[in-house]
């Protein structure tokens, strides 16, 4: 090989070795810049749901992180709920589309905090941390048609094609729609003459902003058939809060709080308020405490209390549960909803077989008895039981539901078509 050969080959080789160096070096400055956007991390998630990010789109895992750029897309039984670094809570529920567009917080200057996010569609719960607590005039909540400022805050959005719908369980909001006075790319509360402030003192009423019309108005959301709804929202807020604050009613006395330490099953709610005649449930993060999560939709969520004993694999017979206690309701053709009752239910869950076999009476006010029946199988190891009739995109009748690891205690909600309606609710069986 000639010198030349040489010097040519070795000033390649030198080409290559820059070219690896600079390759490595944007590789690292990548992968620090992707660790330095982690805002949050994923705490529950049920049904189907996708975080899309810049670089791919995955499906989140308890214990994934979140970033700044992710948008969040859950299905029609689709729940994540996110933790981020300041404390706040998000819940996002099924059939939406979350965005976190920036969240800059540190904890040795709350104050300088930077938190802008949207909801495309459907429902978010939100519930502030130190950031928006700090910094409210730069915290900003878009959706398509008005901007969402806060006031220190636990509230719910709701966005369909041309309404936007928003409850507030403590503190304020402030909804304005957007216009010359109140830019998307704007931060904190929109203070023009449109703007209009919601607190949780407003119990049992809603700001709704309908496109087309001037401003936001208010909503009476007090439900049917539900008898003081104001003492049981305040009952359910004094028990979030921690508060010995008595309240002079009877409804205090079937708080099912009291129930809580009892049980090894518990179900929760992710609303405010409970529906009508619903003496089985409690506010979700109560039911969380110390609790695992097994089945869920949009309202109600079963939780269990872990063991190091689970007697489930161990079981080959067949047992009857009784019928303990029950919430449900019933959402007719024109999509009221009715207050409804459970007059009758069996259970039998044959754990030999792996399969359980269930029936309930039904009725709401103009639907006679209606029976419900439904069965299907049960993984013996994790006690999940579930039952669907129909197909699998549109079933007419399903049911989804635990055991408790001591095999004592059974639990599951379910949705089923009778009649022109739709019968949803949840149950608890004991034995």
């Amino acid at each position: 090989m000639s010198i030349q050969d040489l010097i040519a080959s070795s000033s390649s080789a030198v080409r290559l070795l820059k070219h690896l160096v600079v390759g490595v070096l944007f590789a690292c400055m990548g992968a620090l810049a992707l660790a330095s956007q982690v805002v949050g991390e994923v705490t529950l998630t049920i049904g189907k749901s996708n975080i899309d990010r810049a670089t791919a789109s995955t499906e989140p895992q308890k214990g994934g992180s979140v970033q700044e750029g992710d948008i969040i897309r859950t299905s029609d039984n689709g729940h994540v709920h996110i933790r981020f670094i300041d404390g706040a809570r998000v819940s996002v529920r099924p059939n939406s589309v979350f965005r976190i567009h920036e969240f800059k917080y540190s904890p040795s200057d709350p104050a300088a905090s930077v938190v802008r996010l949207s909801l495309d569609s459907g429902e978010v719960r939100s519930i502030s941390g130190a950031a928006a607590q700090s910094a409210k005039e730069r915290f900003r909540l878009n959706t398509p048609l008005v901007a969402i400022g806060v006031k220190g805050t636990d509230f719910i959005t709701q966005v369909s094609k041309d309404v936007i719908r928003v409850t507030v369980n403590q503190g304020a909001i402030v909804m304005a729609p957007f216009d010359v006075g109140c830019k998307a790319d704007a931060l904190g509360v929109c203070a023009t003459s449109r703007a209009r402030e919601l607190t949780a003192a407003m119990l049992g009423r809603a700001l709704v902003y309908r496109l087309g019309t001037a401003d936001p108005s208010f909503q009476n959301i007090t439900k049917p058939g539900q008898s003081d709804n104001s003492k049981l929202l305040q009952l359910d807020r004094q028990a979030r809060d921690s508060s010995d604050k008595p309240l002079a009613s009877d409804t205090e006395a079937k708080n099912p709080l009291n129930a809580v330490g009892s049980n090894r099953l518990i179900w929760g709610r992710w609303a405010r308020d409970p529906i009508a005649n619903d003496s089985l449930t409690v506010p979700f993060l109560d039911a969380m405490k110390g609790n695992d999560v097994t089945v869920g939709d949009g309202y109600y969520f079963l939780f269990r209390e872990p063991s190091n004993i689970n007697v489930l694999p161990t079981l080959t017979t067949k047992t009857d549960f009784g019928l303990k206690s029950s919430s449900v309701y019933y959402r007719g053709a024109t999509n009221e909803t009715l207050p409804a009752t459970v007059s009758s239910g069996s259970l039998s869950i044959d754990f030999g077989a792996k399969t359980f076999a269930t029936q309930l009476g039904l009725s709401a006010e103009g639907t006679g008895l209606q029976i419900f029946s439904q069965a299907g199988t049960i993984n013996s190891s994790t006690g999940i039981f579930l039952g669907r009739t129909g197909s699998e995109v549109a079933p007419t009748s399903s049911v989804a539901g635990a055991i408790s690891l001591d095999a004592r205690q059974a639990g599951y909600l379910f949705k089923t078509q009778l009649g022109r309606g739709t019968f949803v609710g949840a149950t608890l069986w004991g034995r």
